[in-house]
């Protein structure tokens, strides 16, 4: 039992023990900073170190991550990384593109929240056609179509939205 508790407290460290003790911490800078993590994020690997003895050199760890953060808050990774619907967490904010970097990351994230919410209503929509199908009675027919009407009318609104965004989206990316 024991085993297994630290098995699954260990998932959750930001490095393995291996990982501790082979560490190349430039190497995991510059991943980090790829990756659009924050700058503390080296506080989360000297904890997880920690228990086996080992203290990132933050030094490297800062030179690796100021690289790699640089190429993560490109504009243009903004609007990828909203497409993805990843999540931002703020390591750009404070960088010399970051307003860029968050204006376009809130652009491909609203085409991506979009997108979404377009795939959700198409699916109620098979539902609800394979009930109406199904349907026993005259009423249930009705109400079925009624709700259909309601989400033609909101799949409309949405590829609307949709294709407003896209008239706003950035050309070059």
């Amino acid at each position: 039992m024991l085993a297994l508790a630290a098995l699954g407290l260990s998932g959750c460290a930001s490095l393995s023990e291996s990982e501790c003790l082979k560490a190349d911490w430039q190497r995991y800078g510059l991943r980090d900073g790829r990756s659009g993590m924050p700058a503390d994020r080296v506080d989360e690997h000297a904890k997880a170190c920690g228990k086996v003895g080992v203290q990132p050199d933050a030094e490297r760890w800062r030179q690796g991550w100021e690289q790699g953060i640089a190429q993560y808050c490109m504009p243009e990774n903004g609007w990828r990384v909203g497409l993805r619907g990843e999540f931002d967490r703020g390591a750009c904010d404070e960088r010399p593109d970051g307003d860029q970097f968050q204006r376009l990351y809130e652009a491909g994230r609203r085409i991506h929240e979009l997108t979404q919410q377009l795939d959700r209503n198409y699916r109620e929509v098979q539902r609800l056609e394979r009930e109406l199908a199904n349907a026993k009675t005259d009423e249930e027919r009705k109400r079925l179509r009624a709700q259909l009407r309601e989400l033609d009318y909101a799949q409309r609104r949405l590829r609307s939205q949709y294709d407003l965004e896209m008239l706003q989206a950035p050309r070059r990316y």
